[in-house]
C-alpha cells in the first residue's frame, strides 16, 4: 500500500450507559465521539471517512418521531468541533474535499455530507439499497436519517462494489482483501458487516508507515474489543445481523491478537481518540 497523511478527528460526541454497548458494562453514561479521518491523497486530494454530528443532525431530529434519535443517544456539538470549522483550521476549505467516504448511513456518521458541495460519495450498494427500502420508521429504527442526504446525493454516488479488488498486506490477516476505492492500491474499503446491511472500513498506511484500520461500528470502544465483550441485546436488537456482528467482532479480535502494529480505530472509542491525541501533541 502507498503511504498517505492522516489525520483524525473528533465531530462531537453522545452519551451512552456503558451496559448497553457493552455486556457487563456500569450503568453509568459514557461519552461516545464521533470520530472522523482525513486523508491527503496526492493525487485525490482531501478525502474524508465519516463526518460525525454537523448542525443538519439537530434539524433532521426536530420533528417527531426523528427527535426521539436525540432522546436515545443525546448528542454535543461545540461550534469549534463542527468539521467544516476543524478543517478550516487545517487551511482545508469545505469545497477542496473531494471524496468522502460512508462507512454506513447513520446519522452520527453522515451528517456533515450536505457541506461538502464538490465531494463525491463512496458507500457500498448493499448499505444504500437498505436505505432505500426502507419506510420513514424503518429508517429511523436502524438509526438512519435520509434527510441528512444531499439533494443531488445519488448523482454523486459511486459504490464500492464496481471497484476492483485488491489484496491486503499480511499485518492486516484475517482480512485478506478489500475494495481498491482509487485504483492505484493507497486505500482499501473493507466489508465489516452486521451492524449495518454493508458497513465498510477503511485500510491504508499511514506517512510514517504504520498501518491503520478504520472499523466504524464493527467494534464500539477497544475495551469492549480486547475483553470479548459483544453489545447487549438491546442494543444488537438495531444491527443488520447479531451473527454477522459477532463474526466480524471476531475476525478483529483475531487481529488485535496476532498484529500490534495495526491500528485500529472504531469510531466511537475514548480511549483511541486520546491515544491519538497523545501521539499528536
Amino acid at each position: 500500500m502507498k503511504p498517505i497523511k492522516f489525520h483524525l478527528l473528533k465531530a462531537g460526541h453522545c452519551s451512552h450507559p456503558e451496559c448497553i454497548a457493552m455486556r457487563g458494562g456500569r450503568w453509568s453514561s459514557l461519552r461516545f465521539p464521533a470520530l472522523c479521518g482525513v486523508i491527503e491523497h496526492p493525487q485525490r486530494g482531501v478525502i474524508l471517512f465519516d463526518t460525525g454530528y454537523s448542525s443538519h443532525f439537530f434539524d433532521a431530529t426536530q420533528p417527531f418521531p426523528e427527535r426521539a434519535y436525540r432522546w436515545v443517544t443525546p448528542p454535543t456539538l461545540a461550534p469549534e468541533e463542527a468539521l467544516v470549522a476543524q478543517l478550516a483550521r487545517m487551511g482545508i476549505e469545505a469545497g477542496a474535499v473531494r471524496h468522502v467516504i460512508i462507512s454506513h448511513y447513520h446519522g452520527d456518521h453522515i451528517a456533515g455530507l450536505k457541506d461538502f458541495p464538490q465531494a463525491r460519495f463512496w458507500s457500498t450498494r448493499a448499505d444504500y439499497d437498505a436505505l432505500r427500502k426502507r419506510s420513514r420508521f424503518g429508517n429511523l429504527v436502524h438509526g438512519c436519517l435520509p434527510a441528512l442526504l444531499p439533494a443531488d446525493f445519488m448523482t454523486r454516488l459511486d459504490f464500492a462494489e464496481d471497484a476492483k479488488r485488491m489484496a491486503l498486506p499480511r499485518e492486516f490477516h484475517p482480512f485478506d482483501s478489500g475494495f481498491d476505492l482509487f485504483g492505484d492500491a493507497s486505500v482499501a474499503g473493507i466489508a465489516l458487516p452486521g451492524h449495518s446491511t454493508g458497513q465498510m472500513g477503511l485500510a491504508f498506511c499511514r506517512a510514517d508507515g504504520r498501518h491503520v484500520f478504520l472499523v466504524a461500528d464493527a467494534c464500539w470502544t477497544r475495551n469492549a474489543l480486547d475483553e470479548h465483550r459483544l453489545p447487549t441485546w438491546i442494543a444488537s436488537r438495531l444491527f443488520d445481523s447479531r451473527h454477522d456482528y459477532a463474526a466480524t467482532f471476531g475476525r478483529l479480535r483475531e487481529l488485535a491478537a496476532g498484529r500490534t502494529e495495526v491500528a485500529i480505530v472504531p469510531s466511537h472509542c475514548e480511549r483511541t481518540w486520546e491515544a491519538w491525541l497523545n501521539e499528536t501533541r
